[in-house]
Order: structure tokens, then C-alpha cells, then sequence
């Protein structure tokens, strides 16, 4: 719900006031904002005002030789005592209901909601989701320089590393070169991930480091929050989402973008013609991994275009009496899907990479802080299955038609 107040006229851009919100509890956020502005922006000119008319009225004058001394007014002091109180009071009540309602959210027992891990590192986000039992399992958890053994690895077996059968048999120094080899020896070491862990033996975290958050419009987002080494901030300035990723503790808050998140992460993506021979080498970089199709009525002259039941799609018109599906509007592009255009003769097609939202860290966080950023993509439903169809991803019914 977008709140239109005066305020937006003390800006000359859009950029000069609150980016625009894209989440259900965002307007009580904005609401707030709104009020302790403009009272304090109000108490502010009056004060002003005051003062100047004071020093213009009492200022030194030849005239006035002597000063004249008043006890005060007791009633006067009790108003301007009691109203800020009383305002002050207003204030924390209104503060902590919306705080309440964002970081304490009944959502957070929600059985249709989404889940995600994020652990902040110098200098990325890395994201993980939970599989089929939509449970995380433990992480950041790293070897110590006292530790016999090395934690144990995928197979649930701890082995030596690098012929060495753990941390303490080495001198100090040399332990702790060889632990940060361990780390960076493969994705699960990297994030401190506990193999021993039955609830994440089927997480989705080989891929975590600096992807995108990809989220589920219009339904709970459940983000739980950790860090690996410093104090970040998680940060959605678009979806009034905010907190710290702390060492050792693991913090959790909800949000739900609403469906106008995914019309706008839409519209700021350009369709653009790309050849099927040139798409393989360009899938190789992060950057098209989210690269999706646009089939609509605008391509209804192609003879490899037509439409279903279920809307427009690619087909191989190989077989005409029944012809096979390539891809549909809005899927992923991705190899399987080129190797079927390739097939059914589809040399160039329509598509567009999704457009993202910010993600940021508001927490100076060491000297390479500029370039912790992220981005957030907001996905139907339909589509987050398809990305992620091993994850307990279908919403519970009953639970969404009591909203």
C-alpha cells in the first residue's frame, strides 16, 4: 500500500525520500516515519521561530539597563513537562507494535512460509535453503587449533587432511594455516557446515556464495540471519527489512513482498533477442543464470509459438498433430532448454534477465564494505518451484485461505 503525505513535496526525485515499499508490514513502517517526522519536524520551526523572536525581543537595548527576574510559571513548566512525556508515550507504544509486528511476527509460526539462511562474510551474502524437510542443519561451525580431528566431511566420516588427522598434531601456527585450507576446500568447510547434521543433509547450499535471494511473492519469507566473522547488517531497503548478522547468534524476522514487488522486478528487466548458438557460453556466467523466456501473443507468428491451457509456450513442431513443449513464458532458461530449442530447429528466442532489488549491509563491516552488496529477486510461486524443486516450497492451503 503506497501512502501519498506532503512530504514527498520537500523532495525534487524519487531518490530523495523513502524508496518506495514493496512489503505488507512496510506501510505501518512508513506510517511511523511519516508521524515522528513530521512532529518533530514541526516542534523543530516552532522552536526556531521561538528563539529567534526572543533574541530579537530581549536582545541588548541602552534603555533596558536591568534585567527583570521571574520565579517562572508553574503551570507553564508542568505543559511543556507533560506533553512531550505524553507524546514521548505515544510514540514507544506505536513503535513497539509495529516493531513487534516485524520482528516477532506471528508469520514466524506460519506453515505455508518460505525459508532462508543467510550468513554474512567479508565482503558477500551467502544463501541457503533448506530441502524437502524444511529444516536447516548447523553451521559455522569451524575447526579449532586444539581439535584432534578434522570435523567429518559429506560421508559423515572424519579423514585426514592433507595427511594430516587433525589440528592439534601440528605447531600453532602451521594449525592455523591449515585450518584456513581446510575452509576453502569445498563449499560445505567454507561455511562451517556440520555434516554430522541429519536436518541439513539436504540443504541447498553448494551454490550459496553471493547469489541471489530469490523469494516467493506474496507469502511469508521466513530469513534467518548469521555471520562468519565481523558484525554485518542485513538490509532490504525495499521491503523495510533490517537486522544485524552477529557472530554466534542466529536472528530470524519475516516479510512478504506483495504482487506489485514482482510486476516492478519485472519492468525493470529489458526483453532482448538472443541466439540459441551464442546462449551456451553466456549461461557460464552468473550473470544469466536467471535468464527466463518471454513467449507471448507479440511472437504468435512464429510457427514454433503457440498457446495452451496452461498460456504461451515454445514447442517442436516435429510431430504437428501434437506438439511437444520446448519452454514456457517465464521459465528458466538453462541447458536442458537449449538443448531442446536446438532440437526443434529454434535458432534466436525472446527473453529478459528478472530485475533485482537491493540487498545491502548498513554495518561498516572492514575496508572492502562497498562492495557487500546483493540482490533479491522476486519469484511466483510457480517459478520458485521450478528453481527450487527439491525445497518444501508448496504453501499450505488451509493456512493461506485463513489470511
Amino acid at each position: 500500500m503506497q501512502h501519498f503525505f506532503p512530504s514527498t513535496l520537500l523532495a525534487f526525485g524519487k531518490d530523495w525520500w523513502l524508496p518506495t515499499n514493496y512489503s505488507k508490514h512496510g506501510g505501518d513502517i512508513d506510517m511511523l516515519f511519516y508521524w515522528i517526522f513530521w512532529l518533530t519536524m514541526v516542534i523543530f520551526i516552532v522552536t526556531e521561530l521561538v528563539m529567534v523572536v526572543f533574541l530579537i525581543q530581549y536582545r541588548h537595548r541602552p534603555e533596558k539597563k536591568k534585567a527583570k527576574f521571574t520565579h517562572g510559571n508553574t503551570r507553564l513548566e508542568m505543559a511543556w513537562t507533560l506533553a512531550p512525556a505524553v507524546i514521548l508515550a505515544i510514540l514507544a507504544l506505536a513503535s513497539k507494535k509495529v516493531w513487534d509486528n516485524y520482528r516477532y511476527s506471528p508469520e514466524l509460526d506460519n506453515p505455508s512460509r518460505a525459508k532462508v539462511l543467510v550468513i554474512g562474510e567479508q565482503f558477500k551474502w551467502n544463501v541457503i535453503y533448506p530441502g524437502p524437510d524444511g529444516k536447516f542443519g548447523r553451521y559455522l561451525l569451524f575447526p579449532k587449533p586444539t581439535d584432534v580431528a578434522w570435523p567429518v566431511g559429506p560421508d559423515g566420516k572424519s579423514h585426514k587432511f592433507n595427511g594430516v588427522p587433525g589440528p592439534a598434531s601440528l605447531p600453532y601456527d602451521k594449525a592455523l594455516g591449515m585450518i584456513r585450507d581446510f575452509i576453502a576446500s569445498d563449499p560445505g568447510a567454507r561455511l562451517g557446515k556440520d555434516y554430522s547434521d541429519p536436518d541439513g543433509a539436504d540443504d541447498d547450499f553448494a551454490s550459496s556464495l553471493a547469489r541471489p535471494l530469490y523469494v516467493p511473492v506474496d507469502r511469508p519469507v521466513e530469513v534467518q540471519i548469521g555471520s562468519k566473522d565481523v558484525i554485518h547488517d542485513f538490509y532490504l531497503p525495499n521491503f523495510r527489512a533490517q537486522l544485524y548478522a552477529v557472530p554466534g547468534m542466529r536472528g530470524r524476522f519475516t516479510f512478504t513482498p506483495v504482487p506489485e514487488s514482482l510486476e516492478v522486478q519485472n519492468a525493470l528487466a529489458t526483453p532482448v533477442h538472443y541466439k540459441v548458438d551464442d546462449l551456451p557460453a553466456m549461461l557460464a556466467s552468473p550473470a544469466y543464470k536467471d535468464l527466463v523466456a518471454d513467449v507471448n501473443e507479440s511472437m504468435a507468428g512464429d510457427p514454433h509459438v503457440n498457446k495452451d491451457k496452461t498460456g504461451w509456450r515454445l514447442v517442436n513442431i516435429s510431430n504437428p498433430s501434437k506438439p511437444a513443449t520446448v519452454t514456457r513464458n517465464g521459465a528458466v532458461i538453462d541447458a536442458a532448454v537449449l538443448a531442446r530449442m536446438k532440437a526443434a530447429g529454434i535458432t534466436e528466442f525472446t527473453g529478459h534477465r528478472p530485475g533485482y532489488f537491493d540487498i545491502a549491509c548498513a554495518q561498516i563491516c572492514g575496508s572492502g564494505h562497498y562492495t557487500m552488496q546483493g540482490q533479491l529477486i522476486v519469484l511466483s510461486q510457480k517459478e520458485f518451484d521450478q528453481r527450487f524443486p527439491a525445497a518444501p516450497n508448496a504453501p499450505v492451503k488451509t493456512a493461506m485461505a485463513s489470511k
